[in-house]
Formats: structure tokens, sequence, C-alpha cells
């Protein structure tokens, strides 16, 4: 069709129609044009009489061709993306790379797990085991078990409160600078009880007391012939005091024994008398036992003295009073006759 019709011979009316159908023609591929989005475009030679309609048709197709302008291509729209959706894969992968390294070590993590705990069951039965060695060792060194304590008390059921106060202010009336021997001090105990009840009113199974008070002696480095304080001599005795006795009237005898120093008891003489009734069997053992400075490889253990069992902020020269007295022998560091098992503890 792109041939010089006017040399084709054909009629008027054939060269008409040929006219229009090249005309046709060439809006087709104009049209084609501007569609494509390929940045080759063929090149078309056309006869000379048709340049005219086609630069008619050229304002047209700019037009169309900056309206298409706006339009973002396909190609734009899949180079921006991957910029958008990167991240969102880095994220991912982090993801899976952090549950890859608990999957990859999960069965060292479970190992490394029940290893612990085995070492720390492990290091908790060597420190029981140490406890126990400690305690048992005082049991087997106590100069008195708990049955011969209460057989002393319950043969000596006349011993009452109100008689040791009789005792202890004629035995401080007997000494009075406080200090006496042993033996002393039981000829003026047997004297004072044979004059309120005659000459039958002794001191029974006496040689359980004189165990007690003999293996004290040894543990204070001392023997018979020492002079000992009458704090420690009293409460030696107070082992035989009436088993029927409260343990409030007990607590109360004990503060007036502390008080045959002078009217206020100090925190100092508190830790005095404390330390005389660990010696004379007066606490339980479990108080006693308290653990050491060594930790590793195995918790220790060691015998308190009774500094350690009464842990004091101040000087030692506060006073106490009767209360707090009686809170201190009730307390779980002391546990003074097994008291401290009590869940009822009476005022004094």
């Amino acid at each position: 069709f792109f041939c010089d019709c006017s040399n084709t011979g054909l009629s008027t009316m054939m060269a008409s129609k040929t006219r229009q159908l090249c005309g046709l023609t060439a809006k087709r591929l104009m049209a084609s044009r501007l569609i494509s989005s390929s940045s080759t475009r063929p090149i078309v030679l056309l006869p000379k009489r048709y340049l005219s309609s086609i630069k008619s048709q050229t304002s047209l197709a700019h037009n169309h061709s900056r309206l298409l302008s706006t339009i973002p291509s396909a190609t734009a729209v899949e180079t921006e993306a991957p910029k958008t959706e990167a991240p969102k894969d880095d994220k991912k992968k982090a993801k899976k790379g952090d549950a890859n390294i608990f999957l990859d070590n999960l069965g060292t993590i479970f190992l490394t797990v029940i290893v612990g705990v085995i070492l720390a069951l492990v290091r908790s039965s060597y420190g029981t085991s140490n406890r126990n060695k400690i305690r048992e060792k005082l049991e087997e060194d106590a100069s008195l078990d708990p049955l011969e304590i209460d057989d002393l008390r319950v043969a000596n059921c006349e011993l009452t409160p109100a008689v040791f106060r009789s005792i202890m202010t004629n035995v401080a009336q007997d000494f009075p600078d406080g200090t006496a021997r042993y033996e002393d001090f039981v000829f003026s105990v047997r004297r004072v009880m044979q004059s309120l009840k005659g000459d039958a009113f002794t001191i029974e199974l006496g040689h359980l007391m004189d165990r007690a008070a003999d293996a004290a002696l040894t543990n204070q480095g001392k023997t018979r012939d020492d002079e000992m304080p009458l704090v420690f001599l009293l409460t030696t005795l107070s082992l035989a005091m009436d088993l029927e006795s409260s343990v409030s009237d007990r607590i109360r005898v004990l503060y007036e024994v502390l008080q045959l120093g002078g009217e206020n008891v100090t925190q100092n003489e508190v830790v005095e008398i404390v330390g005389y009734m660990q010696d004379t069997n007066q606490l339980t053992v479990d108080a006693q036992v308290i653990a050491s400075t060594t930790k590793i490889p195995t918790q220790g253990y060691k015998v308190a003295n009774a500094q350690e069992l009464i842990a004091w902020d101040g000087t030692g020269t506060e006073i106490v009073d009767i209360q707090a007295f009686a809170d201190i022998l009730r307390s779980q560091a002391v546990c003074a006759w097994g008291e401290c098992y009590f869940k009822k503890k009476p005022s004094v």
C-alpha cells in the first residue's frame, strides 16, 4: 500500500479509496507507535502526499504520550519492590539464625543443666554430711543426755523456784566477792536446803550434776579447785530445778542470778550466762551448729560459741530487760531447753 497511487492507472474512484486506505494504515501505525513501550521504533517511509495527514496526528500523539509518561512502568515497580522487602527477608533470616543457634546447641544446654543440678545435689549432700558430723560429735561429747537431765529434775521435785531463790540469797551472802570453789558452793547449798526442810533435803542424783560441772570446768580450762563465778555455779544448779517449774519461772530465776552483780543486766552478762548454759547442756545441739566461712568445695560447719550465737549490734554495755532476755533464750539462735520449737511463748 506504500506506493504512489497516481501511477497505478486505476480510475479516480479507485484512487480515492486507495488514499483512504493508505491514510487509515498510517493512523494505525502511528497508534501502535504511541502504545508500544519499546525504546526502538520502526522507521516507516511514506509518500510525501501523506505527510500532511501524519503531521495532524502528531499533536494528538504527543499529548497521549505525556499522559502515559505519568503512569509508572512495570520495570520501575519491579526495581523498587526489592528495596521495601529486603529488610523483612533480613529479619526472617536473623530470626531463623537465632532459632538455629538454640536448636543446634539444645543437647549441650540440656546436658549443662543436668550436670549443674547433679553438682548442686552432691554439694548439698556433702554439706549436710558435714553438719551431721559436728552434731553427732556434740552429742557424744555432752556430759548429760536429755533423759538424764529429765531424771535429775524429776528426782529434785522439791527444788522449786522459791527454794532456788532462798539458796541464791544465802550463797550470795556466803561469798560476797561473787566467786567460790565448786565444793564450797555445794556445801553451802546443802546447808541451806537442810535448814529449810531438814537433813533429808538435799540434791538427789547429785553425781549427774557433778559430771555436768566437771565437763563445764574442763571446757573453760578450770578444775574444782579454781574459783568460779557464782553465776556459773548457780546456772549449773538450775539443771536440777523442779521439772514442773514453768519456762517463765526458769527465765526469771536466771535473770535474778544475773542481777546479783547489779540491778541492771548488760548484753555482755547475757552472753556470759548463755555460754554457761551451753557448757551445762541446756541448749539444743542443732542451735549450736552454725555455718563456717568455708564455702568451697562444700559448706563447712562448726560449733558456735556464745558470742556467735548472739549477734549484738552495740558495745555490749547496753541494758537488757527481762523480756528481751526471754526472747533471746527462746530464739532459734539459742533455743534454751528446746523452747524455740514451741509456737506459744508465754510472757515472763
